[in-house]
């Protein structure tokens, strides 16, 4: 059965390893990028993930109130989950409203469930 690939974009090269590590465990196979160009080119490339996680504040972004409407354009119908250390008051003042969040610190379960929760609801559609 072949594995779900999952596109995570980030730019802390300790935190995107770790995320890397923690969904190749868990049977994924992760594919990470640096920043949203390298993410824009991954998919002209042909690629399609079943899932994006990225991180908030990643370089090559609009800006975190843009980052989820600018990943729907390049990644349409592709579920999304953004991780941040930004508080949820600070990132509804800057205009944050996506709804899948992991708050960094997270809990490597906490990773491993959103990814099988967005997959899951993407199954159902």
């Amino acid at each position: 059965m072949p594995r779900e690939v999952i596109l995570i974009i980030e730019d802390d090269a300790h935190i995107g390893g770790l995320v890397v590590q923690v969904l190749r465990e868990a049977g994924f196979t992760p594919v990470l990028v640096r920043d949203v160009g390298a993410a824009r080119t991954w998919r002209a490339e042909g690629n399609a993930p079943a899932a994006v996680i990225s991180d908030l504040m990643v370089a090559g972004s609009p800006g975190p109130a843009q980052l989820p409407s600018e990943l729907g354009g390049i990644f349409p119908s592709t579920p999304l989950a953004l991780m941040t250390g930004v508080p949820p008051r600070r990132r509804a003042a800057l205009g944050v409203t996506h709804a899948r969040v992991i708050e960094k610190p997270f809990e490597l379960e906490t990773l491993i469930d959103t990814v099988n929760g967005m997959l899951a609801v993407a199954a159902a559609q």
